[in-house]
């Protein structure tokens, strides 16, 4: 891992870079943002760097050599300097007696084999987020192993961190025992608190923290490493952008999920419920088809794929030559066909009508009803408001 394998977060790596040069490395921050963005990337690039036996200069940034022996721990999760804190399960019987003994060793066999795993995946990529089964809270055992380390000479020189993820689940008893070491002073030593949720944190804590927002990845950062790092076409990983909310950690949930495909199925049946004459029937039976595994988040993302196509129809009414703002951007033929079938419809008002429906599925509305109610809405809105309705266009194009 370096500087550069840390997409975007331009602003913030600045602020970190004055920090190095100026070595005004702050006692503690918090770095706060969306989940999946990167601030555990660069807390452990900061941590790295500052423990780097020859840390490099190149166009004016500081960079951790990533060769010697101090950047080969960090990047294995074996650095003596930098400790990582996380929820972590239930300790096993008869263990939390046991104060002296660390956290990670009162686990089961089972619980720490699954820890060591989420390690190995986040030495291959540190956007992984480690998230333990029954993982709710930071405990005080936790703390406690930090003020013990703390107190213990390094082993290695160097700058040593403290790196809590999700610190807003520290439990109020480990939030107060935080809180007391954030007080004492401490040379050479930096807490690191990352938290995708800073006002859960006290503020307390907070007020004794440089606290750094970290910006959600823009669309072009985030096609950009689905497409280059993940060997994904350009436009499918513009699809997954477009639902990962600024996010890789929720990115890399949709990489195994066929979006072209849910793509093609919400179309056809956008298709059937645009057909003149009988349609019902043939809309029954495919509604009934699509949702034969009855999965709700399935279905939520086919409408949201459905709500991304008709927002590209309605930017294109608005803008045809401006081609920037369209997610299906190899979905631009069919687009247009369809957008001269139905220049007059209310796109706006039936975009609300899809928004609404994927609330309804969320709240556990029977799914077939919802889906029957707003394809009948695209169907008013479309074949009885657009005047310049063809026939022909509409189903030998689209």
């Amino acid at each position: 891992m370096s500087w550069n394998t840390i997409i975007g977060q331009i602003r913030v790596k600045g602020i970190i870079q004055r920090a190095l040069k100026e070595q005004s490395i702050a006692h503690a921050y918090c770095f706060y943002g969306n989940e999946g963005i990167g601030k555990e990337a660069i807390a452990f690039e900061l941590a790295k760097v500052m423990n780097c036996m020859n840390p490099k200069v190149a166009n004016g940034n500081i960079n951790a050599c990533d060769n010697c022996k101090s950047c080969k721990e960090a990047n294995n999760f074996e650095h003596p300097n930098i400790s990582l804190i996380t929820p972590l399960p239930s300790f096993k019987a008869g263990t939390d007696a046991k104060h002296d003994e660390s956290p990670l060793l009162k686990l089961s066999d089972d619980h720490y084999a699954e820890y060591q795993k989420h390690i190995q995946l986040k030495i291959q990529n540190p956007y992984h987020t480690i998230h333990l089964p029954n993982a709710q809270q930071i405990r005080i055992a936790s703390i406690r192993e930090v003020k013990k380390n703390i107190k213990m000479t390094a082993v290695q020189s160097g700058r040593r961190f403290f790196i809590v993820s999700d610190a807003e689940k520290m439990t109020t008893e480990a939030s107060n025992a935080f809180l007391k070491t954030l007080e004492e002073p401490h040379d050479n030593i930096t807490f690191i608190l990352i938290t995708s949720n800073k006002e859960l944190l006290p503020k307390t804590i907070l007020s004794r923290c440089q606290q750094v927002y970290c910006d959600i990845l823009t669309s072009q950062e985030l096609t950009t490493w689905i497409h280059t790092t993940q060997d994904i076409p350009i436009d499918e990983a513009m699809l997954i952008q477009a639902f990962a909310q600024g996010s890789i950690t929720r990115a890399l949930e949709f990489l195994d999920e066929d979006m072209k495909g849910m793509r093609l199925d919400i179309i056809d049946l956008l298709r059937i419920s645009l057909k003149k004459g009988i349609f019902i029937v043939d809309l029954m039976s495919m509604i009934d088809t699509l949702l034969h595994d009855k999965n709700r988040s399935k279905v939520q993302i086919m409408m949201h794929l459905l709500y991304l196509w008709l927002r590209d129809c309605f930017y294109f009414i608005q803008s045809p030559l401006d081609h920037s703002l369209i997610v299906n951007i190899d979905q631009t033929e069919t687009i247009q066909k369809f957008t001269n079938a139905f220049p007059d419809a209310d796109y706006p008002a039936i975009l609300q009508e899809i928004e609404n429906s994927i609330e309804m599925i969320k709240r556990n509305v029977h799914m077939q009803l919802v889906l029957i109610t707003l394809l009948l809405s695209c169907r008013q809105n479309f074949l009885y408001k657009s005047s310049h309705f063809s026939h022909h266009s509409i189903h030998s194009g689209y």
